[in-house]
C-alpha cells in the first residue's frame, strides 16, 4: 500500500513540476515579446502574428488570397523587406524563429501604414549589421531608410533587440515610445490569448476601440447604419489563421468587455440559421440576430436601455390603451426566435421578424395599422418595432410592412416592400445563388449573430462609402472584385463569442466551350 501513495506522489509531483516549467516557459516567451507587442499595439487596430520561420513562409506562398486583401503595392513591399533582411545576416537569424507582429494603423493623408515588429535574441548592433548594406539603407542614429526598389523604400530601427520596420517614420517613433503610450487593454488581451493560439499557423488580434481611426481614413460616411456596429465597441477578438488555397477564413472568439446591445446575446448559445431564406438575391449585406427565450432577452434588454424604459413602457400602455391590443402579449406568443436587418444593392433597408403564427399576427395588428396597398399596410404609431427589438430596428419609426408565410417585413418606403414581394414571390432568393450556397457550405448552419456582406450586390454601396483610393483597390480584379462575400458569425458561449471569420472566392463558371467538350 505504502508504494501505492509513494507512486502516486511521484506521479503527481512529477506533473506539478512538469505544469511549472511548462507555464514558466511560455510565461518568458510572453515576456520577451512584450517590447514588440506594445510596440505593435501603439497605434494598431489589427495586429498579424506569426512566427518568423521557413514553414510558415513555405505554406504562406500556397495562399495568393492575401495578395488581393493587401493590395499590390503593400504585398510587394511585404515580400521585398523579407528578401531585403535576409541580405543582413547579423538581423534576420536573430529573428529567425522570433514572433513577428504586423499591424495596420491610420496614417495621415488617409492613408493605412503598417508596422512590423520583432525582437532579436540578442541585443543587435545596428552598425554592425548594416555595415553590407550601406548603397541601400541611408540615416543615422536609430533610424535608417531602406531602398527596396527604384520607388519604394521602408524605415528600419533597431533598439536594444526590438526591430521595428515601416512604411512610415511616424509609425517607427510611436513603436519606440510605446512603452509610454502603448495601449495596455489591447496589450493584456493579446499577451493572455497568446497562451492559447500557441499551436495556430498565425494569428490575427482586432481592437475594436482602434478600429474607428482605421476606417475613418477608407470611409466617406460616419461609422452609422450598418457600420454602426464598429462605433464605439470596447471589444478585441483573436482569430487563428486556417490556411486554404480558395478562402481565408479565421476562427476564434470575440469578447464584448462593456455591456451593449451585442452582449444581450453573449450567452445564448448558436440556433439553426433560417431566416437568411427569404432575402432577396439582391440583398447586399444583413445582420441577423437569433434569441432563444424572447421574454428572458427582452428583460435583459429593458435593463439594458433602463434610461429610457419608462418612457418605452409608457408608449406601450398608451397603445394598449388606445386599441386595446397589448403589444407584449404578442411578441412574446408569437415572435419565433430570429430577426434580421438587411439592405438590398439599390441601398434599400428592410427588416423582417420570424413569427410562429403570420396569420394571427395579421389579424391583431388591423387596428393598430393602415391598408396602403394589398397586402401592405403601414403602422399608425411610432417605434414599435425598437419597442420590442432594440437598436437594429431603430430606424424602421413607422414602417409600412408585410406578413407573408410567418415572417413579418418592414420598410421605410412601400416601394421596398413591393420589391421584396415580387423578389419572394418569384423565388429570386439569395439562398438559391450559388455562391452564397458555397459560403453556407463551408460553415456551420447555426450561430447567434451573423453580419454578411454580398461583394457584388454592394458595388454602388461601397462606391458612395469608400474613398477613392480604396474604392478603386475593391473593384479591382487585383483586389476585392475575386471575393464573392465575406461574413462574421458570432455564437454565444458564457459572455464571450466563438468567431468565424469568412471571405470566399466568386465561383468559376466554366465557359461553354469548357463545358460542351466534356
Amino acid at each position: 500500500m505504502k508504494k501505492i501513495y509513494i507512486t502516486l506522489i511521484i506521479l503527481i509531483g512529477s506533473t506539478l513540476a512538469m505544469s511549472y516549467l511548462y507555464f514558466s516557459n511560455l510565461n518568458t516567451k510572453a515576456t520577451a515579446n512584450n517590447l514588440s507587442i506594445n510596440a505593435a499595439t501603439a497605434n494598431g487596430a489589427i495586429v498579424f502574428s506569426f512566427d518568423n520561420e521557413k514553414s510558415f513562409y513555405e505554406i504562406l506562398n500556397g495562399q495568393d488570397l492575401f495578395d488581393q486583401i493587401l493590395g499590390k503595392q503593400k504585398s510587394n513591399e511585404l515580400r521585398a523587406i523579407k528578401e531585403n533582411l535576409a541580405q543582413l545576416p547579423n538581423i534576420y537569424n536573430e529573428i529567425d524563429g522570433q514572433k513577428v507582429y504586423i499591424s495596420l494603423l491610420a496614417g495621415q493623408n488617409n492613408t493605412i501604414d503598417f508596422l512590423i515588429s520583432t525582437q532579436a535574441k540578442t541585443t543587435v548592433d545596428l552598425q554592425i549589421a548594416i555595415k553590407n548594406m550601406k548603397n541601400k539603407l541611408k540615416g543615422k542614429g536609430k533610424l535608417y531608410q531602406l531602398q527596396l526598389n527604384d520607388s519604394t523604400a521602408c524605415f528600419l530601427s533597431v533598439k536594444d533587440n526590438l526591430i521595428l520596420i515601416s512604411n512610415t517614420e511616424n509609425a517607427i517613433y510611436n513603436g519606440l515610445k510605446s512603452k509610454n503610450t502603448s495601449n495596455q487593454n489591447f496589450v493584456n488581451y493579446i499577451k493572455e490569448n497568446s497562451l492559447y493560439t500557441k499551436n495556430s499557423l498565425a494569428n490575427l488580434f482586432v481592437d475594436f476601440n482602434t478600429v474607428p481611426s482605421l476606417l475613418k481614413n477608407i470611409l466617406t460616411t460616419n461609422l452609422s447604419g450598418e457600420l454602426s456596429v464598429f462605433d464605439q465597441q470596447d471589444a478585441f477578438a483573436t482569430l487563428n489563421y486556417n490556411f486554404s488555397k480558395d478562402r481565408i477564413l479565421f476562427t476564434g472568439t470575440t469578447e464584448i468587455k462593456k455591456n451593449n446591445y451585442y452582449n444581450l446575446f453573449s450567452n445564448i448559445t448558436e440556433q439553426k440559421i433560417f431566416i437568411d431564406a427569404i432575402l432577396p438575391e439582391k440583398t447586399a449585406n444583413y445582420t441577423l440576430f437569433t434569441v432563444k427565450n424572447y421574454v428572458s432577452w427582452r428583460k435583459a434588454l429593458d435593463k439594458l436601455r433602463a434610461n429610457e424604459a419608462a418612457e418605452i413602457e409608457q408608449n406601450i400602455t398608451k397603445i394598449q390603451q388606445g386599441y386595446g391590443l397589448d403589444l407584449n402579449k404578442i411578441f412574446t406568443a408569437y415572435f419565433k426566435n430570429q430577426f434580421v436587418s438587411f439592405q438590398l444593392k439599390s441601398g434599400e433597408k428592410i427588416a423582417a421578424l420570424a413569427l410562429t403564427n403570420g396569420d394571427k399576427v395579421h389579424q391583431l395588428l388591423l387596428d393598430l395599422s393602415t391598408e396602403y396597398a394589398e397586402p401592405i399596410r403601414i403602422f399608425k404609431e411610432d417605434k414599435i418595432p425598437y419597442y420590442f427589438f432594440g437598436e437594429p430596428l431603430k430606424k424602421f419609426e413607422k414602417p409600412f410592412y408585410v406578413i407573408m408565410d410567418n415572417y413579418l417585413i418592414m420598410a421605410n418606403n412601400a416601394s421596398s416592400i413591393q420589391v421584396f414581394i415580387n423578389e419572394y414571390q418569384n423565388n429570386k432568393l439569395l439562398i438559391n445563388d450559388e455562391n452564397y450556397i458555397d459560403l453556407k457550405n463551408q460553415l456551420s448552419p447555426t450561430a447567434t449573430i451573423s453580419f454578411y456582406v454580398n461583394n457584388r450586390n454592394s458595388n454602388s454601396i461601397f462606391g458612395k462609402n469608400l474613398k477613392p483610393t480604396y474604392y478603386t483597390h475593391y473593384h479591382s480584379k487585383a483586389g476585392f472584385n475575386k471575393f464573392s462575400s465575406f461574413i462574421y458569425q458570432l455564437s454565444g458561449e458564457n459572455g464571450k463569442f466563438l468567431t468565424n471569420f469568412l471571405l470566399t472566392n466568386s465561383l468559376e463558371k466554366p465557359n461553354q466551350f469548357d463545358s460542351l467538350s466534356k
